[in-house]
């Protein structure tokens, strides 16, 4: 039996476990680096012991110790860091410890891709095949080059130009070598507008298998998935009896215990195995809840020894879910890192255990720094219902109408694809961003719905100044809002969007005792104005308006959708100049490499730096024509946010051929 388990893994997949751990009467270790001091999952366990720099989690030997520091009879990988790492599950194993996974030889067999799909070809699973970058011959194009070592989309590459081989070889074996710790790739066709299908296998000591249906991954963005559900829309009864056969036949042939998934792509009757993910997959909620299952407590029951009954549960409705990410698409993109001020899922029925019909998994809280060393996933949240079409709209409706405060996120697009039409007839498949453009669409709140939202934060901002007035004793907080000399002269507030700082939304109004009297905003009524909330009747609709003020920042979430505004100054301190064509760290990073020397003339879009930030390579690229004038970045040097990188000077580049023939 399992006493005391330790966790080697941070953010929601530690809570996930320890929630499961709870329910069962099993103590909880985490571990935690110093990144993550103040981190929830480090609050929830029982005991913590710190790890030390931000890579630790990635230190076998480091958690070992922990685990035998703090008494833990058993250790669970989680999933990402070492989950599948062979030596690291060795290790567990000869210090006298429970290790919930699958057997070293299982993980290692699966480990590197290349070797894998050998053996799956050797086992019956249909494969693609494998082509030898090192050797003379060019392979065809389209292709994709893929990390041997790892997955999540990092070391992955498209190559459509055979001019552009070696090079994108060489960019996807340094994200592998840094995400991975293994630079090793290899390429296969790229299967265009394939759907991408998971089969969820559990699998016992005694010889036991059991398959959990299929789980749809297609909705991908630079090959990371970003909705997941089950079952997929598109797999007949016999496809699903096509994958579960394979899927066995892959577990069976390395001799898998445990938790694991075996992923294919799916195009016009052609089955591909992917890859087989040797541990807890990211996207088990939905399979909790279809099949009634928690797939934790399974891991944990068969790692005590305990068989699997023959048949497994059958599923029934639907669930889908979706990873929110804190990343700006305003910047291509980009993981975000700030403090979460704020983070509230309205309707949620149960965290990290599948109860009612939605169901959220996170590892932040309000106040939660998110951090630029680890994955910008802040939380899963995942709805159910009877159909496909009500879990899609539980889902979207809960993502519109959540409340997140701090860095910017992915949510606009979530919701925008799970209203999608297409995607609510179930046309999903690996290509369906980039067919369909969703990162370019609308905002949740419309134009006529951030100028109202812009009113209420200009009346929620004289609410607050009133209370301070007041909390203060002094004379001024008996006054009413804006008191003036001259009584005709309305308040103002200037707001800019953030990310657009030439858009200005100027606000006007007067509170009198006839009512509200605001600039453009005819049928508008004040009902009541606090510091955190404004209640305004539009057209006879009343509607509230909650209103957050952060700093920098003034979130303002209503039925409407979420607005984020920036407060403008009457009198603005002198703003720090920045020389113009400056390109600048968009996040914390280190610099990977410099491509330009001081002096060199680069066309738009070349590349200028490479960044590695978040586990991910990012491409600083110039914005035009022009000439390098300055280089601050240097090969392995860390940089903050916002520090200048290098300068292009555009002027000198357009009139190069002038000044060249002036006598």
């Amino acid at each position: 039996m399992i006493h005391r388990l330790l966790v080697a893994n941070r953010g929601e997949i530690a809570r996930r476990v320890f929630r499961t751990c709870r329910d069962l009467g099993v103590e909880t270790v985490a571990v935690y680096s110093d990144a993550d001091a103040d981190a929830p999952h480090v609050a929830e366990a029982d005991q913590a012991v710190r790890l030390g720099d931000p890579m630790s989690y990635l230190d076998a030997a480091k958690i070992v110790e922990a685990a035998l520091a703090s008494g833990a009879d058993a250790v669970h990988p989680g999933y990402g860091f070492l989950s599948e790492n062979a030596g690291f599950a060795r290790a567990v194993l000869d210090a006298g410890l429970i290790w919930i996974g699958p057997p070293p030889e299982a993980v290692a067999a699966m480990g590197a891709k290349i070797e894998a799909k050998a053996l799956m070809a050797a086992a019956g699973v249909p494969v693609l095949p494998t082509h030898d970058l090192d050797g003379d011959a060019r392979p065809d194009v389209p292709l994709l080059v893929k990390a041997s070592a790892g997955g999540g989309g990092r070391g992955m590459r498209i190559v459509r130009d055979p001019e552009k081989l070696a090079e994108t070889v060489e960019s996807a074996r340094r994200e592998a070598l840094a995400a991975f710790g293994d630079g090793t790739v290899f390429a296969e066709p790229l299967l265009e507008h394939a759907r991408h299908i998971e089969v969820q296998v559990v699998a016992d000591s005694h010889g036991t298998v059991w398959t959990l249906g299929e789980r749809e991954c297609s909705v991908q963005r630079r090959h990371q998935k970003i909705i997941e559900e089950a079952p997929s829309p598109a797999v007949s009864p016999e496809l699903r009896r096509e994958l579960s056969d394979a899927a066995v036949k892959a577990a069976q042939a390395i001799g898998y215990v445990g938790a694991g998934t075996v992923e294919f792509l799916v195009k016009d009757g052609t089955v591909a195995f992917l890859e087989m993910n040797t541990r807890l997959q990211v996207e088990h909620p939905v399979t909790e809840y279809v099949y009634g299952v928690d797939l934790v407590r399974l891991q944990l029951e068969i790692a005590e020894g305990a068989p699997l009954p023959g048949l497994p549960p059958s599923p029934v409705g639907h669930a889908i879910e979706a990873r929110l990410c804190a990343e700006d698409p305003a910047r291509d993109w980009r993981p975000q890192a700030g403090v979460l001020h704020c983070f509230e899922v309205p309707g949620v029925d149960a965290e990290f255990r599948s109860d009612g019909g939605l169901r959220l998994d996170s590892g932040v809280v309000d106040g939660s720094a998110v951090s630029p060393h680890y994955d910008p996933m802040l939380a899963k949240v995942i709805a159910y219902a009877p159909t496909r079409a009500g879990a899609a709209r539980r889902l979207a409706a809960a993502l519109a109408r959540a409340r997140i405060h701090g860095p910017v996120t992915n949510r606009e697009l979530l919701v925008n694809v799970l209203r999608h039409p297409a995607f609510l007839a179930g046309e999903t498949d690996t290509g369906f961003l980039d067919r369909h453009a969703l990162p370019a669409s609308p905002p949740l709140a419309d134009a006529d719905a951030v100028r109202v939202s812009a009113l209420a934060a200009a009346l929620a901002g004289a609410a607050a100044n009133r209370a301070a007035a007041r909390a203060a004793g002094g004379v001024l907080g008996g006054l009413p809002s804006g008191w003036r000399n001259v009584v005709s002269q309305p308040q103002r507030a200037a707001f800019a969007l953030p990310g657009d700082p030439g858009e200005r939304i100027e606000i006007a109004y007067l509170v009198t005792r006839d009512g509200l009297a605001a600039d453009g905003f005819d049928g508008v009524e004040l009902v009541s104005a606090t510091p955190g909330e404004v209640v305004l009747s539009v057209s006879g609709v009343r509607r509230a308006f909650a209103v957050s003020r952060c700093p920098g920042v003034t979130h303002v979430d209503s039925v409407l959708g979420p607005v984020r505004l920036a407060p403008l100054e009457r009198l603005p301190e002198p703003a720090e100049r920045i020389e113009p064509g400056s390109l600048l760290a968009p996040m914390p990073g280190t610099v990977l490499r410099v491509d330009v020397e001081p002096g060199d003339r680069v066309t738009a879009g070349q590349p200028v730096i490479v960044l590695e930030a978040m586990k991910m390579e990012h491409q600083i690229v110039s914005p035009g024509a022009g000439t390098v004038t300055a280089l601050d970045a240097v090969a392995g040097r860390q940089v903050e946010a916002g520090a200048v990188l290098a300068v292009i000077d555009a002027v000198i580049e357009e009139h190069a051929d002038d000044i060249a023939g002036t006598p």
